[in-house]
C-alpha cells in the first residue's frame, strides 16, 4: 500500500480558507453581558431612588413632628410666664396687707421658685428642638 501524498496547501490557498465563524455567539454572550449591566443597573439606581424617598419623608415626618413640640412648649411656656406674672402680682399685694405673715409670703416665694425652674427647663427644650433640625443640615 502506497501512501497518498500530504496535501500541501499554497499560501494562495491558505487566505482562502476561512476559519469557522463564532461571532455569533460572541455577539449573544454580549447582548447577555449588556442586558445583565442594564439590569443592574436599574436595580442600584432603583434602590437609591427608593433610600432617597424614604429618607425625605422620615426627615419630613420629623420636622413636623418637631415643629409641634415647639409650639406646644412655647403654649406652656406662656401659660407659665403669665402665671408667674400673676403670683408676682399676688405676692405684691399680699405684701402690702399681710406683711406680718411670713408662712404665706414662703409659700408663694417656693411657688415662685418652683414655676422658675419649670420655665428654664422648657427654655432648654426648646432650645434643643430648635438645635435638631440644623444639625441634620
Amino acid at each position: 500500500m502506497k501512501y497518498a501524498e500530504p496535501l500541501i496547501i499554497n499560501k494562495d490557498e491558505q487566505s482562502t480558507v476561512r476559519p469557522r465563524k463564532t461571532g455569533s455567539l460572541k455577539g449573544i454572550g454580549f447582548v447577555y453581558v449588556l442586558v445583565l449591566l442594564l439590569l443592574w443597573g436599574g436595580l442600584v439606581y432603583g434602590g437609591f431612588y427608593f433610600s432617597k424617598q424614604y429618607l425625605d419623608k422620615t426627615i419630613n415626618n420629623i420636622q413636623q413632628t418637631n415643629a409641634l413640640n415647639i409650639q406646644e412648649i412655647k403654649e406652656r411656656m406662656e401659660s407659665l410666664t403669665n402665671e408667674m406674672i400673676a403670683l408676682k402680682s399676688e405676692l405684691s399685694n399680699t405684701d402690702q396687707t399681710l406683711s406680718s405673715s411670713s408662712s404665706i409670703q414662703a409659700q408663694l416665694n417656693q411657688k415662685i421658685d418652683l414655676l422658675d425652674r419649670q420655665l428654664k427647663n422648657l427654655e432648654k427644650s426648646l432650645q434643643i428642638l430648635k438645635e435638631a433640625p440644623n444639625a441634620r443640615r
